[in-house]
């Protein structure tokens, strides 16, 4: 029997980079699922949809159910990648809910949240079709998101 290349390999595929930028990538986003869960105090579609809340004690989300950060732009674009005015706070549930119906669920979230907000996220995509490359500092952006964290857990 004469097998193929997929079946050849003999050493796994390495799953994440260990480039400085994926790290800061994977910081960025324990952080900003942090930073959402204490603002957003659970998921946002909690009223019409599905009654999880969650709150941060010690930098640990407590909820009854997996607390997820939502791009509302694409983790593609390194512009909005970071801003944590374009990302909300989905359970579980919610989140898989969103991909079979992302008009319903742009709609749902454009009424919920603040006008200024709404507007960032539509400018961004306009923007996000001009495909521009965007050097980022991630450094500074998990610094950024970090100062922001420690902002809203001392209100």
């Amino acid at each position: 029997m004469k097998r193929s290349g997929f079946l050849k390999r003999k050493t796994p595929l390495r799953k994440q980079s260990k480039s400085p930028s994926a790290l800061f990538k994977v910081q960025i986003q324990d952080t900003l699922r942090l930073l959402v869960t204490a603002r957003d105090k659970g998921c946002i579609l909690r009223d019409s949809r599905c009654g999880v809340t969650a709150e941060l004690i010690d930098n640990k989300v407590v909820s009854n159910t997996v607390i997820q950060a939502d791009h509302l732009i694409t983790r593609s674009n390194s512009a909005t990648y970071a801003d944590h005015r374009l990302v909300v706070c989905l359970c579980k549930g919610c989140h898989g809910w969103k991909h079979w119906n992302e008009k319903e669920y742009d709609i749902l979230v454009k009424r919920i949240l603040s006008k200024d907000r709404v507007q960032l996220w539509e400018r961004c995509e306009e923007e996000r079709m001009s495909h521009r490359a965007v050097k980022m500092d991630w450094a500074m952006e998990l610094l950024a998101l970090k100062q922001q964290l420690r902002e809203l857990s001392t209100d």
